[in-house]
C-alpha cells in the first residue's frame, strides 16, 4: 500500500508499486507504526521545542527547534487530535480520539504520560482555563463539549453544542469559550445551510450560537487573538445555490477565514482565501504570531501557508459601510467590496494583506509560532515545516531532518 497526498499521477504511482511488488516477490504491507502523519503542533512554554500530535503513529513528538531533531516520542493511547499546555506550561493535555477517548496529562519535564481523564466520542479538541481549574473537551460525535473539572479529573458539566464539535478557544479571563461547529444541521433543501460557532459562558455553561454564512461548512481551524480580541475560523464556504459547471472563481466552494469580535460576541465577516485565479484549497490550521501582528492559516490542500496582516485585514473591514452612500457610490470595477455583505464574495479582497508561502511536504495541517518562525505539520510527507515569517526573500520553508521517507 503507497500512500499519497496527491493521486495527480496515478500512472507513475502504480508503475512504483509494480516495481517494489517484483523485487521483493512478495506483496507490500506497510504497518500503521510506518508513519506518523503530523497534525496539530503547540509550542513548549521553553519556546525551545514544539510539541507534534502524530495521528498516524499515536504519539507526541518533542521537536527541537533549534536543531529541528526529535528530543522525545510520547506515547498515547490513541489517536491524537488536539493539545493544549496547561498555564504553567509544564502538563501538555492531549486529546486521544476513540469511541471511548481519553486525555492524556503529558509531564512536559519527564516527557512521559502521568494519567488519564476519560472523555466522550471521538474527542477532537481541547481548550484550558487561564487558572487550570476546568478543561473544556469537545466530544465530537457526542455533539457536546465536556467541561471537566483539572483536580478531580471528574466531568462536571456537558454542554450541548449544534454537530461534532471540532475545536475550541478560550477567553484570557476565562469567561467565554469559543467552538467551532464542524458540520451544519440543517435541511438540505433550504436556502440558508451553515455551521455556527458556539459561544459558552463558563460561569453557567449557557450557549448561544453564531451563525456563519449561508454555504459555510467544513471548519477546521480556531484560534483567538493573543489580546483576546477576535477569534479567527477556517472553513469551506460553498456556492451550492450556484450551477455546478465550473470550479473556476468559486463557482462550487471557496476557502475562507470568518473573524468574531470576542468581546461582543458577534459576527465581524468572513473573507476569502482563495485569489481570483488561483485557490488555497482546505485550510486547516490557524494561528498567531506572539503580537497577534500576523494571521497564520495552513492549506492542507494546496501545501502552503498563508501569512495575514491582522492589523491591515481589520482596517480594511473596518472602511468598508454596511451601505453605501448612493451618492458616493465607488466604481464596481476597481472595488469589488462596497459593502460589508460583498466581502465574503471579493476574491481580490486580500491582496496586499496577505503572502502565499508554498511548503516543502503535502498536507499542511497544525500550525505553531515561536519567535519569527512557524512549524507547521506536514501531514502527508511526515515533516515539520520550518517557515521564517520575515518578508526575506528566498527563504521560504525547510523541511524537518527526520522524515522516514517521501510519500
Amino acid at each position: 500500500m503507497i500512500r499519497s497526498a496527491s493521486l495527480s499521477r496515478p500512472v507513475e504511482l502504480l508503475s512504483l508499486a509494480a516495481l517494489i511488488l517484483c523485487v521483493a516477490g512478495s506483496p507490500m504491507v506497510a504497518s500503521a507504526a510506518d508513519w506518523l502523519g503530523p497534525s496539530a503542533v503547540t509550542a513548549a512554554a521553553d519556546r525551545e521545542h514544539v510539541f507534534v500530535a502524530c495521528r498516524d503513529a499515536d504519539q507526541v513528538l518533542v521537536v527541537e527547534v533549534a536543531s529541528g531533531k526529535v528530543a522525545g516520542k510520547i506515547p498515547v493511547p490513541a489517536t491524537p487530535t488536539a493539545m493544549a499546555l496547561c498555564p504553567e506550561g509544564t502538563t501538555l493535555y492531549v486529546t486521544c480520539a476513540a469511541p471511548a477517548s481519553t486525555v492524556a496529562l503529558i509531564d512536559v519535564e519527564k516527557r512521559s504520560v502521568t494519567g488519564t481523564i476519560p472523555a466522550g466520542h471521538t474527542a477532537t479538541g481541547i481548550a484550558v482555563a487561564p487558572d487550570n481549574s476546568r478543561l473544556y473537551v469537545c466530544n465530537r460525535f457526542n455533539n457536546e463539549v465536556a467541561v471537566i473539572d483539572a483536580a478531580s479529573k471528574e466531568t462536571v458539566a456537558r454542554v450541548p453544542v449544534i454537530r461534532e464539535p471540532h475545536g475550541a478557544v478560550i477567553t484570557p479571563d476565562g469567561d467565554t469559550v469559543f467552538v467551532i461547529n464542524h458540520l451544519p444541521l440543517d435541511p438540505c433543501d433550504e436556502f440558508d445551510v451553515a455551521i455556527e460557532v458556539a459561544v459558552i459562558n463558563t460561569e453557567d455553561n449557557e450557549v448561544h450560537h453564531i451563525r456563519l454564512p449561508n454555504g459555510s461548512t467544513a471548519a477546521r481551524g480556531i484560534a483567538m487573538s493573543p489580546d483576546g480580541r477576535y477569534v479567527y475560523v477556517t472553513h469551506i464556504l460553498a456556492r451550492y445555490q450556484m450551477p455546478t459547471t465550473q470550479l473556476e472563481r468559486g463557482w462550487m466552494n471557496t476557502n475562507a477565514l470568518t473573524i468574531i469580535d470576542a468581546a461582543e460576541k458577534q459576527y465581524v465577516n468572513t473573507v476569502l482565501l482563495d485569489d481570483v485565479d488561483l485557490g488555497a484549497a482546505n485550510p486547516w490550521g490557524v494561528t498567531t504570531n506572539e503580537d497577534g501582528s500576523l494571521i497564520l492559516v495552513a492549506h492542507a490542500g494546496t501545501h502552503e501557508l498563508s501569512v495575514i496582516d491582522a492589523k491591515g485585514l481589520m482596517e480594511k473591514l473596518a472602511g468598508i459601510p454596511e451601505e453605501p452612500d448612493p451618492d458616493q457610490m465607488p466604481d464596481r470595477s476597481i472595488y469589488a467590496s462596497v459593502r460589508q455583505s460583498d466581502v465574503p464574495n471579493d476574491l481580490a479582497f486580500l491582496v496586499g494583506l496577505r503572502r502565499r508561502i508554498k511548503l516543502d511536504g503535502n498536507g499542511a495541517h497544525g500550525v505553531a509560532v515561536i519567535g519569527e518562525t512557524a512549524y507547521v505539520g506536514m501531514h502527508f510527507s511526515d515533516t515539520l515545516a520550518e517557515v521564517d515569517l520575515e518578508d526575506r526573500p528566498g527563504r521560504l520553508s525547510t523541511p524537518s531532518p527526520w522524515a522516514p521517507r517521501p510519500r
